[in-house]
């Protein structure tokens, strides 16, 4: 049951994040940071009590760094691909589209990941705590390149 109750969890995660990317969002840093900060400190206090229940070994290592490298590429092509305007003197953001298409491709990435590391006994893979951290790596990315975009526009903007 608590299988269910994590999936049915990490979706509205997922849906939660997917509806707010097509949405503008005002870019300021403190907001931006704090997604990927909870998310990703649920998921490290998670993974630290299940990393003594399972075995980590060089195949679980390389998934993980895999699927890490791969979270945080996306989370900087999905900043990069994000719209920047400025309305009311403030700078807003949006991933659009192309950002939102990368969104699914890394899930379908991820759940293809999550269903190899199951078949060949990489369960830490699979678990909640690696999705939380992979999904905060995401979200790191894409705020780290938003914000860089932001000092760049305010300046052009200005004038």
């Amino acid at each position: 049951m608590s299988m269910i109750i994590e999936g049915v969890a990490i979706v509205a995660v997922l849906v939660w994040i997917a509806v707010r990317q097509t949405r503008w969002r005002e870019l300021a840093a403190g907001r931006m940071w704090r997604t990927p900060l909870v998310i990703g400190g649920v998921g490290l206090v998670e993974l630290n009590g299940e990393i003594a229940h399972e075995t980590v070994d060089a195949v679980t290592v390389a998934l993980l760094a895999v699927s890490a490298a791969l979270s945080l590429a996306v989370g900087v092509a999905m900043g990069l691909l994000s719209r920047i305007s400025e309305f009311d003197g403030r700078l807003w953001a949006r991933t659009g589209r192309a950002g939102s298409a990368l969104w699914f491709v890394l899930l379908v990435v991820r759940v293809g990941v999550d269903v190899w590391a199951h078949a060949i006994g990489a369960r830490l893979v699979t678990s909640v705590a690696v999705i939380l951290v992979m999904l905060a790596l995401n979200r790191v990315g894409r705020t780290l390149v938003l914000l860089r975009r932001a000092e760049r526009f305010r300046p052009v903007a200005a004038h």
